[in-house]
């Protein structure tokens, strides 16, 4: 990961992240979407504990943002190599191409559970979410 994000574009994402998580069924829905979205994406999570799933989404989320903000010794950033790890050829084989559709996916369930979504409020999730997933790209 490159230099520390803008703090603005950040939190704008966890307030967003926030709303939507209050709202009923977000992660819930993220998941229908983005398991709808491909065949191999469906393949994937076909045999994931969702419940755990969704609650390694949200903490996931809540890790890329402090990483995003953090300098390169932050503890969130520390926690990455150990993500993608898990998502690389080696272990779940999460070809780079998928991060599109995640986080796709993920933006536009944000859309529908954040009340006060705008365009600003898409940069945001982009802005923050774009260097962890170009890590774990990087590192497949």
């Amino acid at each position: 990961m490159g230099a520390p994000m803008s703090p603005d574009h950040v939190d704008v994402f966890r307030a967003s992240l926030n709303r939507c998580l209050a709202a009923s069924g977000f992660i819930e829905s993220f998941y229908e979407s983005f398991v709808g979205s491909s065949d191999e994406v469906r393949e994937k999570f076909k045999n994931t504990d969702m419940k755990r799933q969704i609650k390694m989404l949200e903490d996931s989320l809540y890790v890329l943002a402090v990483a995003a903000q953090g300098g390169q010794g932050s503890p969130a950033r520390g926690a990455l190599p150990g993500i993608a790890r898990r998502h690389s050829r080696e272990d779940l084989d999460i070809r780079p191409g998928l991060y599109d559709l995640w986080l796709s996916s993920l933006i536009e369930t944000a859309r529908r559970h954040d009340p006060d979504f705008t365009d600003a409020t898409e940069a945001a999730w982009r802005n923050t979410l774009s260097a962890g997933i170009e890590y774990m790209r990087s590192h497949y």
